[in-house]
Parts: structure tokens; sequence; C-alpha cells
């Protein structure tokens, strides 16, 4: 399925569950300047409230009413709840139709970045945005359980990178070469937390702990936007 391309799309999937891959999401578009951030995740508690914005005024999922025609860049821009310099459209529904994604991501690109947390659930919307994405980053615990895990995610995933958090019992080396990759990049997960302590994520604190990780992936995917 193609869709159209402007700004660069990273989508970041969790290789298991608990590695930060929402943290991550957010920090990547906290480095972009002005972008749009995209949740996805049908059975997670929302970006709204992770980010600390689940009481500003603006649309969420819920709230976007779309048959899948065409959506105007500026008002999504205008409707949006504002974390920083990012734009956020918050999960609060069981299921996202697969139309209405394919609208937002198409009227968010002609915006600049968009960033997707994609959740772990398959689902033909989730789809619609794999499509979409330029680059699909892994996040990966190092343990056993976590790359058998991550394993199987990456067999379903088309132009993913690895990136690893720390504190698992496995070398990078090893996760590496069970999981096939060419290389990895390393997400501190918990220092990026201990920087962004209190009401929700902070995102100058994680722009200084993950700026360069961020700049390496969206750099990424603006060569594969490039080549596409």
């Amino acid at each position: 399925m193609s869709v159209e391309r402007d700004g660069p799309c990273v989508g970041v999937h969790g290789g298991s569950g608990g590695v930060g891959a929402s943290c991550l999401a957010a920090a990547i578009a906290a480095c972009t300047g002005p972008a749009v951030l995209v949740d996805l995740d049908v059975h997670g508690g929302g970006l709204d409230v992770l980010l600390g914005i689940e009481k500003e005024a603006g649309t969420r999922w819920s709230g976007l009413h779309s048959d899948g025609g065409r959506i105007d860049p500026a008002e999504v821009a205008e409707a949006l709840p504002r974390w920083g310099s990012v734009s956020v459209l918050s999960c609060d529904r069981d299921e996202l139709p697969a139309a209405a994604v394919r609208s937002v991501l198409v009227a968010a690109r002609a915006l600049g970045p968009v960033v997707v947390d994609l959740g772990r659930s398959g689902s033909a919307a989730r789809d619609v945005a794999l499509a979409s994405c330029d680059l699909v980053v892994v996040v990966v615990r190092a343990t056993v359980p976590g790359v058998a895990a991550a394993a199987r995610v990456v067999a379903r995933l088309p132009r993913w990178h690895l990136v690893i958090a720390p504190g698992g019992s496995l070398s990078r080396r090893k996760a590496i070469g069970a999981l096939g990759a060419a290389e990895a990049l390393v997400f501190d997960f918990d220092r990026a937390l201990a920087d962004s302590e209190g009401a929700g994520l902070d995102p100058t604190a994680l722009r200084r702990s993950t700026r360069a990780l961020a700049g390496r992936l969206l750099a990424l995917a603006q060569v594969r936007l490039g080549a596409a």
C-alpha cells in the first residue's frame, strides 16, 4: 500500500513490553522541533497521560471524525494538544479505523516530521501506519526472553532499525547477532525517565538525554524518504 510522503515518518515498536518504546517515540518527536506524535497503542494508557498533558484541551482519537477523506493539515495542527513544540494525537479508543489513520498521517506529514507509537497489537490501522513509515525502530531489552520476543516482531516488519534498552543480561553484540541486525543504537530509557521525573515527561530533559540517538534515527528516516 503506497502513501503520499512529505516529512519523514518514524515508527517505534517495542520488541516486548516495558522497554520504553513510548518514551522513545516521545523523545524522537521532542528532538525534531515542530513535529506530530501519533499514538496507535490502543492498549496503552494514552500518550497524553505519559506526557502529562491529559488535562490539556484538544482532539484525541475519539474526537477525530474522518471517513478516510482528505484532512486539512492546518486543522490537524490547530486541533491537537501541544507538548512543547510537538502536536500530540493520543489514543483513547479500543480500535482505530484504518482509513482515518491513513488520512491523519498524510495530513501530519504535510506539516513535517511524524513519529508514531505503533503499539504491539496487529491491526489494519497499524498496517497502514507501517506502510507510511520510512523507518521502524524496534526497542529491545537484551535478555533471552526480550530478544526472543523481538525476533518474532522483526520478522513481520519492513525497514526496521534496532535500538537496545539498557539493563539486559546479553551483550549488544549477541543481541545484534541473534536478531540479524546490521547495527544497534542504545536508548538509555532509565536515564531518560530519571531526567524527566514529575507530572509527565519533560521534553527538555528528553532532548538532553536522547538528542544524539534521535538525530541518528531521523537522519536514517530522511535518507530512506529521499530514496523512496
